[in-house]
Order: structure tokens, then C-alpha cells, then sequence
């Protein structure tokens, strides 16, 4: 564990706990699965801390992580394919609710689906170099 880095742990901690109770006190969640997303989101946090991808300052304690051009560059070609996949997925399962006559919400699932798409895209991006 890198100690210029503690500050940010902590920080992310407190955020992802703070999340997990968000989905538990607003969205209906059992506190198992708030806690569940809490673990995942912190987790995350600590892959991209450790991933190679990002530069750490440690003159901002709480926000080290900083991209470089291509980090900034993969990121918005990311973005592109989030939203396109989101908008499209929306367009998809409304017209399939339609059809079917299925009492569902897409945008819940196109959201997801652009979310997956961003953090596949991001990943695949910083990889392939």
C-alpha cells in the first residue's frame, strides 16, 4: 500500500459507504445489497488507483489520480461508445416494452448497459495501447 495514497482511500471509502446507503435509504435496497455496491464501488476506486492507467500527484492528497493526453483521449472515445450503446439500448428495449406490451423501464437497463459499455471501453482502450 502506497502511503501518499491513504488520503485517498479513506476519502473513497467514506464515498463508497455513502453510496451503499444512498441505494438503501432512496432506492429500496436490502442493506445486503447496499453493501454489496459499497464493496464494489470501493473496489473499483482501488483498480484504478493501481491500474498503470493514471498518473499520481501526491501534491492534491485527495484526488491523485490524474490522466495524461492519452488517458484523456481514451476517455472521450469511452464516452462516445457509453452513449451511443445507452442510446441505442434505450431505443431497443422501449421499442421491445412496445411490442410486447411489457410494463418495464427502459432507461433503467439503457443506463446500465451504457455504464458497462464505458468501464469495457475504457479498459479495452488502455490495453490495447
Amino acid at each position: 500500500m502506497k502511503c501518499q495514497l491513504v488520503p485517498y482511500y479513506i476519502s473513497r471509502a467514506i464515498a463508497a459507504a455513502g453510496l451503499g446507503a444512498f441505494f438503501v435509504l432512496t432506492g429500496g435496497w436490502s442493506w445486503w445489497a447496499g453493501l454489496i455496491m459499497g464493496v464494489l464501488t470501493f473496489a473499483g476506486f482501488l483498480w484504478y488507483a493501481h491500474s498503470g492507467y493514471y498518473l499520481i500527484d501526491p501534491s492534491t492528497p485527495l484526488t491523485p489520480l490524474q490522466r495524461d493526453a492519452r488517458g484523456k483521449d481514451v476517455r472521450n472515445r469511452a464516452v462516445v461508445i457509453a452513449v451511443v450503446v445507452g442510446g441505442v439500448s434505450y431505443a431497443l428495449l422501449a421499442w421491445i416494452g412496445m411490442v410486447l406490451h411489457l410494463p418495464h423501464n427502459p432507461g433503467t437497463w439503457a443506463l446500465l448497459l451504457g455504464v458497462i459499455a464505458y468501464l469495457i471501453a475504457t479498459n479495452w482502450l488502455f490495453a490495447r495501447g
